[in-house]
């Protein structure tokens, strides 16, 4: 059985204790300290990002939802989602489905925001991530993503190294390949959805 360490404590874990956040793995006590999930959403959040009452923990859209009376009624939408809110609105008007959607991405990674843009609207709902910078690999693709994303790169000639990641249909991009690699990396995500749509058929 693999083992890994806490990167809080350093504590040696058995992998079934493993508490994953955002790609990192920690001990009960250590996660327990710095992170939480959302009472409504299930989001991960950090602790300090939470809004708490009566001990439940909230994300920020969940809590202006439910608690804050000063929330705006207009807030701000980034482009991707205005995209998609205007596809399901005609959509709806004319009697049709969308199954089309934006990617999901970890909100406090600054850079994913504009990767989320940059990619639009796909068939298959994928979460992306961001990784800190290693040696060992440059992106992790959870099992039912890993030959789809080693293919691609294998195709398109590029050097990144790939690990099996947890979950389904998540992605983790290193930030040397979103900062360097941008264009490729957003190939890479759009590619990725439509492959798992027409494998899916």
């Amino acid at each position: 059985m693999s083992r890994v360490y806490c990167d809080n404590c350093t504590e040696k874990l058995d992998e079934d204790d493993v508490r994953w956040a955002y790609d990192l793995p920690f001990c009960s006590d250590c996660f327990n300290d710095r992170y939480c999930y959302c009472e409504r959403c299930d989001e991960l959040l950090t602790t300090s990002n939470a809004h708490f009452s009566e001990d439940y923990a909230y994300c920020n859209d969940c809590w202006n939802e439910d608690f804050d009376a000063s929330a705006p009624d207009n807030p701000d939408v980034d482009d991707a989602d205005r995209k998609l809110i205007i596809e399901l609105s005609r959509n709806w008007l004319q009697g049709k489905t969308t199954k089309r959607c934006v990617i999901k991405i970890n909100s406090n990674d600054y850079m994913l925001p504009k990767v989320k843009e940059k990619v639009g609207l796909v068939e298959t709902q994928l979460y992306v991530y961001g990784l800190r910078d290693r040696d060992e690999y440059q992106i992790s693709a959870s099992n039912n993503l890993i030959e789809f994303v080693k293919e691609h790169i294998m195709l398109n000639g590029l050097d990144w190294k790939v690990t099996e990641g947890i979950g389904c249909n998540r992605l983790g991009i290193s930030h040397k390949l979103r900062n360097e690699n941008f264009r490729e990396l957003i190939k890479l995500i759009k590619d990725v959805a439509r492959v798992r749509v027409h494998e899916s058929v």
